[in-house]
């Protein structure tokens, strides 16, 4: 349809006196037309056509007063008055907004929608109505929902510079950081640039991974200055410069000795530092100078998460939930602490809000398809990818218990893992499209793959009936790359010690000269098994130490995960950390000695029940007994592979 055919259909539904229908066309229009000219004036014309009179059937002065009085805890009050006017006349568009807005206030946010949606539907030209209805809405975690309401108000006032920020900051709460930017590169053109609007452009940023752009940035202001260091601290702290992060969060201290956020920050700092006694006191410094603040909690939190006193860590996550019911940050690392210790009733419920957690890495797709459920009958079930390669094979195990389940299962996945999962000859189908539509013929349910989960695992005895191997290799390539390997050595042993992870990678990562002593011993062929390129790596190890670590040249051992599968099923067993190889080596039922740290890195299905891996029952962990030291690790390890090889 043109635009111009958008502009009558619109106006004929004003003409029809269906406005909110009219105006949703010209949402339409400013979504699909941004820079039209002519929504300007149309919206200018049809608003002073149809805006409605709101009678002011209650003085300023009372209404002011309504809200000193919730104030004093007296919403309850002011409720049941503006109830008893409402019974007196229901078509009183003052009093029901303003009962919206109070029960919103009061929490009630089921009742605060119903009255909201009334004064939008008596009067869907007032701005603040949608407004105040997002506001509920985003108290409700219905945040697309929020933002399609301050769309409405943005038609309305379309220069509107507050209902742009306003939609900006909820373009980055749903991840949507490049529409986000784009809104914000308006905003930060302003002479009046405000605090307000640097910090939620900046956060947008370093939300986005494009922290070198904020700190770029920031480096063009001196006003601010707390809020700058602040900022400039974050952005540092996220790419691992930690100690640049410390000194700007020194700083803001310096200048505002209250600041519990920067307190807050700079114990991640001292976490990351490995100063451990710092990290906690300074969670607890921010704790006192502003009690049960959700930053600190949270983070309090997650330092005993990765220090390993998950009893405390779960205790003050719920305490931190009870303060803020939408602290989905808290929520998930409840989920991870309740899973690592198999408490998988609870976990799994709280696992559901890793989508709303800022730092989960993966984007819920747009479908209006049914979620699929064990109550219902799916004829064609789309299954589609989450998280990185690792997760998602841990997860494949559970294909072959939903096969019975539905007719077709389609899979919605990473073109590397199609091989692995053509091998499990469940008939499985591959779809290409992230974006499904919701009129497809093709499906009738969908799910995410990291819901699979939920529905099989009730307690530990899934693991129990299911401990054999679930994916294979490729045998011709198996073939071939025995043929390339130095046969010279009678036990051959695949390595991997690096991951890329940009937040918890460099915890997880040991180096060639940490595994010196296991690489030394004899009779071994190690073969590198990384997904990056070691090249220079090996090479200084090889001149350093004269140990060679084999590495198949024409494997990319990144683009063919099929190969590297392979790889790892000619070896004798496998020495890895906890990355990708660490799932390959477990879900092929291979040989594997994990190297787990203890503290920030540890990943809640490394659970172990006498360290061998629940989830994996082939897989032995031996895990860290203080975050970063890796000597009694390596030295347990050298002593478990002299007796295997000897």
């Amino acid at each position: 349809m043109s635009i111009n055919d958008l502009f009558k259909k619109a106006n004929k539904l004003f003409t029809q006196n269906n406005h909110i229908e009219g105006l949703k066309i010209y949402k339409d229009i400013l979504l699909k037309y941004p820079k039209n000219i002519r929504l300007f004036e149309e919206v200018k014309k049809t608003t002073k056509k149809y805006k409605k009179i709101i009678n002011q059937t209650i003085s300023d002065k009372e209404i002011s007063r309504f809200f000193n009085m919730q104030i004093e805890d007296q919403g309850a009050t002011v409720i049941k008055y503006l109830n008893t006017l409402y019974t007196k006349n229901q078509n009183d568009i003052l009093v029901i907004s303003l009962l919206g807005t109070f029960y919103s206030l009061e929490k009630n946010y089921d009742k605060a929608i119903y009255f909201q949606k009334m004064s939008i539907e008596k009067a869907p030209f007032e701005i603040s109505f949608y407004q105040n209805l997002s506001v509920t809405l985003r108290q409700k975690d219905k945040n697309l929902d929020a933002l399609s309401l301050l769309y409405f108000a943005k038609i309305l006032s379309l220069n509107n510079k507050l209902i742009d920020f306003e939609i900006a900051k909820l373009q980055t709460l749903i991840k949507n950081y490049k529409a986000s930017d784009f809104i914000f590169s308006n905003l930060i053109k302003d002479k009046d640039l405000t605090e307000e609007i640097i910090h939620h452009y900046c956060m947008n940023l370093i939300d986005w991974k494009k922290e070198s752009q904020a700190i770029s940035f920031l480096k063009k202001f001196d006003n601010y200055p707390e809020t700058k260091n602040l900022l400039l601290g974050l952005a540092n702290y996220k790419l691992n410069n930690f100690e640049t992060a410390k000194a700007c969060f020194l700083e803001v201290i310096k200048v505002n000795r209250n600041s519990f956020v920067a307190y807050s920050h700079l114990g991640n700092c001292y976490l990351g530092l490995g100063c451990l006694d710092k990290a906690e006191n300074c969670q607890k410094e921010s704790l006192k100078i502003k009690p049960k603040n959700n930053i600190a909690m949270n983070n309090l939190g997650a330092f005993w998460y990765f220090t390993g006193n998950s009893k405390k860590a779960e205790k003050i996550f719920i305490e931190s939930i009870k303060e803020n019911t939408n602290n989905h940050e808290a929520k998930y690392f409840l989920a991870l602490c309740q899973l690592a210790k198999s408490n998988y009733e609870e976990g799994w419920l709280n696992y559901a809000s890793r989508w709303l957690y800022k730092n989960f890495d993966s984007f819920i797709f747009k479908t209006n398809l049914p979620k699929f459920t064990l109550d219902t009958h799916a004829k064609n079930l789309i299954i589609w990818d989450e998280q990185g390669i690792g997760d998602t094979i841990l997860f494949l195990r559970f294909l072959k218990d939903i096969k019975p389940l539905v007719n077709k299962i389609y899979i919605s996945i990473d073109k590397r893992l199609h091989p692995i999962i053509q091998r499990l000859e469940l008939q499985i189908l591959f779809y290409e499209k992230k974006e499904f539509n919701p009129n497809s013929n093709y499906f009738s349910h969908q799910m995410p793959i990291g819901d699979l989960g939920p529905l099989f695992v009730k307690d530990n005895s899934y693991f129990l009936k299911n401990k054999n191997s679930y994916i294979s290799s490729n045998k011709q390539k198996r073939i071939i790359l025995e043929s390339k390997l130095n046969k010279k050595n009678k036990f051959k042993c695949g390595i991997s010690w690096h991951s890329v992870n940009r937040r918890i990678g460099l915890s997880k990562s040991i180096t060639l000269d940490d595994l010196k002593p296991i690489l030394s011993i004899p009779n071994i062929t190690f073969v590198d098994l990384q997904y990056n390129d070691t090249k220079k790596e090996r090479e200084d190890f090889y001149h350093k130490s004269g140990i060679e670590i084999n590495k198949i040249n024409d494997l990319d051992n990144f683009e063919d995960i099929d190969g590297v599968i392979s790889l790892i099923d000619i070896c004798d067993f496998v020495i890895t950390i906890s990355n990708s190889n660490a799932h390959f080596s477990g879900a092929l039922g291979k040989e594997t000695f994990l190297l787990l740290p203890k503290g920030k890195g540890k990943l809640w299905y490394w659970t172990s029940s006498y360290n061998k891996s629940i989830w994996y029952p082939s897989v032995e962990i031996i895990e860290q007994e203080e975050p970063g030291s890796w000597d009694k690790v390596i030295k347990t390890l050298r002593q478990k592979v002299k007796e295997k090889v000897r």
